[in-house]
């Protein structure tokens, strides 16, 4: 079904974004489970290509010749992504989605409905599996000074496992209940739009990571609650388009983490925090340093060795954020390029 842009206006209750960069296997996956029964008839999906450098956009507009796909032209970052589909959407709800997931089917109507039924919620988010059928914890707190000079000083097995040193992945709470909680993992976040129009999309600032924390707090702050519904389920597969951990996945994070204090907390808890997890990893040298001397161990502590450079340059210079690329043209002009015509 492919729509007119008068017709997504009309009909539209729901607008799906997917940003893709070099994993069109996992997006195509992740819209054939949208695009099936009362899904296709409830929504619109855009997907946003970041610039991949494979042959995405191709690979996409052959196998979903009816979704709308906008080649953005440049990679500004998953938040940018996003923003750039927020600015084309013009569905009641948006859905923030991963391409490396697939929604279960009848979620998106549960989602909506919930939504349309409960207006005090500004966000809500979802029952996530892994490929195995694990259950995986979405749901979790801000980050706190506390919370990161644990992590500095007691190993992160002790920590997963104990009340006392917080709870800042929601232990305590049974996933199989609506709960009402800080933040949300991004992989399913669903935002009524006037909810959006009123405290803005995601914080582009952000490259990757941490931003869908930080829109948490913006829509808490405004006053809503973000709510995790277990009946709305998806598969999420993981790695997607950042392949797992690697020496730039641990600098982003590290780097998102400072960023989220700055612009929450301030400068000065910004700073602290810096210190705490850089004391963190030089505690960690005690491991990381004697394995360096093989081959095989320098390769395991690559990602600790850059994000420890990462933090000490930090701990002087504050990540204040990144400036993001321009809205590509067809944006700029409400545009779209559509998969099968001139993409």
């Amino acid at each position: 079904m492919r729509f007119s842009e008068e017709g997504v206006r009309e009909a539209s209750v729901l607008a799906v974004l997917i940003v893709n960069y070099n994993c069109a296997g996992d997006t195509i996956r992740a819209v054939r489970s949208i695009l099936t029964g009362e899904h296709e008839r409830l929504c619109e999906v855009i997907v946003v290509d970041n610039a991949s450098t494979d042959d995405s956009v191709d690979q996409i507009c052959a196998a979903l010749p009816d979704v709308r796909l906008l080649a953005a032209g440049a990679n500004g970052g998953y938040a940018w992504g996003i923003n750039v589909g927020i600015s084309l959407a013009v569905g009641r709800h948006v859905l923030v989605l991963n391409p490396d997931t697939e929604v279960e089917p009848g979620s998106l109507a549960k989602a909506v409905a919930y939504l349309d039924e409960n207006e005090h919620v500004g966000l809500l988010g979802a029952r996530s599996e892994d490929g195995d059928g694990h259950v995986e914890q979405t749901c979790f707190r801000y980050p706190r000074l506390r919370d990161l000079f644990w992590r500095a000083f007691l190993p992160f097995s002790v920590i997963r496992r104990s009340r006392f040193f917080g709870d800042r992945r929601y232990r305590s709470l049974s996933l199989d209940e609506i709960c009402d909680v800080e933040a949300v993992v991004g992989c399913f976040m669903m935002v009524p739009r006037r909810v959006i129009d009123e405290v803005g999309g995601l914080d582009d600032r952000f490259f990757m990571y941490s931003e869908e924390t930080e829109w948490c707090w913006r829509i808490r702050k405004a006053g809503y609650r973000v709510h995790y519904h277990p009946d709305v389920r998806i598969i999420h597969y993981g790695g997607g388009s950042t392949g797992g951990v690697s020496p730039w996945s641990a600098v982003e994070t590290a780097k998102s983490q400072i960023l989220f204090l700055r612009l929450t907390r301030g400068a000065g808890v910004a700073r602290v925090g810096t210190g705490l997890l850089l004391a963190g990893d030089a505690l960690r040298a005690a491991w990381f340093v004697p394995i360096s001397v093989t081959r095989a161990g320098r390769a395991r502590g690559a990602h600790w060795r850059a994000r420890f450079v990462f933090l000490c340059r930090a701990l002087i210079d504050q990540p204040k954020g990144q400036r993001p690329p321009p809205i590509p043209d067809a944006v700029a002009k409400a545009g779209v390029t559509e998969t099968g015509s001139n993409a």
